[in-house]
């Protein structure tokens, strides 16, 4: 009996230092030490190995230039603890964690589920976060739901922000498109390290929402990204003409900058080395982007965003996806791709508005919000901007968003058309030059049920009038929140739960396979074409739908002319 009790002992001991051990994972740049978690709800394990660096200190004279690779190490790295965020204004209300921030912020976080056997490698989901290019971090989203439930290996990623990361100047002084940069750095960390963690390197999927959606779909525009990853998931946002800041703004831009610093212009290197020695918190007010609303309006022209560097991006990166026989168009069909929105992508709206706004035009966005103001203070710079103040255009978009319904129609109509000018025709676009002949498969979704904290929560909850699906809400499926203040970690109802499952499933499964299923019982999700039009909506059930926002489409496509390739983002080689 001793030595049965004994030997079961030693057994039950050597079982407990096998899971022990995997906490310690040994990568080609050195070893790192980890957490092993179990989620409450499932209770499940997952080894999660925080704030990991792939790449140097962008600080010093690394300021505004591309990642270097971060060195090997000998000793023991800490994965226990999260990284910095990267430079950002913070929001006071809903605390993401980005009050903890600096410079030296390019980390990772890895989520391994506990069952991968030795031998074994998992398909890998990078996750890139939104917030317009100026806010967010990677450890807000935690990627243990996604991991367990879906089997895959998840990867959370930082990178540099607004004037940080997207400052250029159209000059070889700053070529911009640090945070791009950024990604791709923390992809070849992938492809380099995550075999360590039994991920394969040979099936990894980019997915993100919003502006991490816009850097997924700009990342499947840059060829020598081949080999990098092999599907796309872009959330709530792709590539689109209105993203990438021309000459114009770039000008205005760093005048301004160049004021707020007394950084001279006179000699363009010299005025970055000036910048690479000025405070970050100078920087970050010099950027503040609500500087650049034009007055009595809710409309601010592109100040950060991919531009033309003649490295990634030779040419508008558009025009190259938009002709079907360049470099760029080509990569991006040998992809695996899924687009989708929300049903109410415009939710955007009534958290925008700022109470000065509300009082010069009258009206409480939490009640309603008039089409007057939707026609003055948006749609009206919007087509003075983009289509050089054409009076025809402005009174068909305006007449096109104004209901003779209720004043809760008029709402949503005005919802309706901030949700298309940020995102909904260009998915339809986006997924139209996917569709065209080549390797990759193409798929739409909607997701049009309600998260339990809708766009807002808890500070902002949407207005009665409000309906649909908002902005984030899709995400929540996915992800619960490592938010310090657990504004997304309260109860959950069992429908939501099985939802969230069932989405899990299809998004995991398309970064496996390349076709997006839920199990074999489970409604198949057809391809999209440009004629059928095939998506799936993901509500209290799931459908299988055709010609998404049909009315919209057949607008923007074809009653109003497209918004005009912004030439001007062509550069010289003088200026490089």
């Amino acid at each position: 009996m001793y030595r049965r009790t004994l030997t079961y002992t030693c057994l039950l001991h050597l079982f407990i230092l096998t899971l022990a051990d995997d906490t310690l994972v040994k990568t080609p740049l050195g070893p790192i030490r980890g957490l092993e978690l179990t989620d409450e709800e499932t209770g499940k394990t997952v080894y999660e190995f925080r704030g990991i660096r792939f790449a140097k200190a962008p600080t010093g004279e690394r300021r505004f230039r591309k990642p270097e690779p971060v060195d090997p190490w000998a000793e023991e790295y800490d994965g226990t603890e999260y990284g910095y965020a990267c430079p950002q204004m913070n929001f006071e209300e809903v605390d993401d964690g980005s009050s903890n921030q600096s410079e030296d912020c390019l980390f990772l976080n890895v989520y391994v589920p506990h069952s991968v056997t030795k031998g074994e490698k998992l398909s890998v989901m990078v996750w890139i976060h939104g917030g317009g290019l100026t806010l967010g971090n990677g450890f807000f989203y935690d990627g243990t739901r996604l991991a367990v439930d879906g089997n895959v290996i998840v990867v959370t990623i930082n990178y540099r922000l607004g004037l940080l990361g997207f400052l250029g100047i159209h000059h070889s002084a700053a070529r911009g498109n640090y945070g791009l940069w950024d990604q791709i750095a923390a992809l070849q960390w992938v492809q380099h390290n995550i075999a360590s963690f039994r991920g394969d390197p040979n099936s990894v999927t980019i997915f993100g929402e919003s502006a991490g959606a816009w850097c997924v779909s700009f990342l499947t525009l840059i060829p020598s990204n081949k080999g990098l990853f092999t599907r796309a998931i872009a959330q709530s946002g792709v590539a689109a003409r209105y993203l990438s800041p021309g000459k114009r703004e770039v000008q205005r831009f760093i005048q301004h900058v160049s004021e707020l610093t007394n950084c001279s212009l006179d000699n363009k290197n010299d005025f970055i080395d000036c910048l690479r020695k000025t405070d970050v918190a100078v920087l970050l007010q010099a950027a503040d982007q609500m500087q650049f609303v034009r007055e009595n309006t809710l409309f601010v022209e592109s100040l950060f965003g991919p531009i033309v560097d003649g490295e990634l991006f030779p040419d508008n990166p558009m025009k190259l996806l938009e002709d079907q026989s360049s470099p760029q168009s080509q990569f991006l069909s040998s992809l695996d791709f899924v687009a989708g929105t929300v049903s109410q992508e415009g939710s955007l709206l009534y958290m925008s508005i700022m109470p000065d706004l509300q009082e010069h035009y009258a009206f409480d966005a939490m009640v309603a919000i008039p089409a007057k103001f939707i026609c003055g203070a948006i749609i009206s710079p919007f087509v003075d901007y983009y289509y050089k103040g054409d009076e025809k255009i402005k009174n068909a978009i305006c007449s096109f968003y104004t209901s003779d319904g209720s004043e809760d129609d008029q709402s949503n109509r005005a919802a309706d058309f901030y949700g298309d000018m940020l995102f909904n025709p260009w998915t339809r676009n986006m997924l139209d030059y996917h569709a065209r002949p080549g390797e990759g498969k193409t798929y739409q979704y909607q997701v049009s049920k309600l998260s339990p904290y809708p766009t807002g929560y808890p500070y902002m909850p949407p207005p009665s009038w409000f309906k649909g699906a908002g902005h984030f809400d899709e995400a929540i499926g996915l992800f619960r929140s490592n938010n310090r203040k657990a504004i997304f970690n309260g109860t959950i109802s069992d429908d939501y739960k099985q939802y969230s499952r069932t989405m899990i499933a299809y998004w995991t499964s398309f970064a496996k396979t390349g076709v997006p299923c839920a199990g074999k019982t489970s409604l198949p999700w057809l391809e999209y074409d440009t004629k059928r039009r095939m998506f799936m909506e993901f509500d209290d059930e799931i459908y299988l739908r055709q010609n998404w926002k049909s009315a919209m489409n057949k607008f923007w496509s074809g009653e109003i002319p497209p918004v005009p390739i912004d030439e001007d983002l062509k550069i010289t080689h003088d200026e490089l």
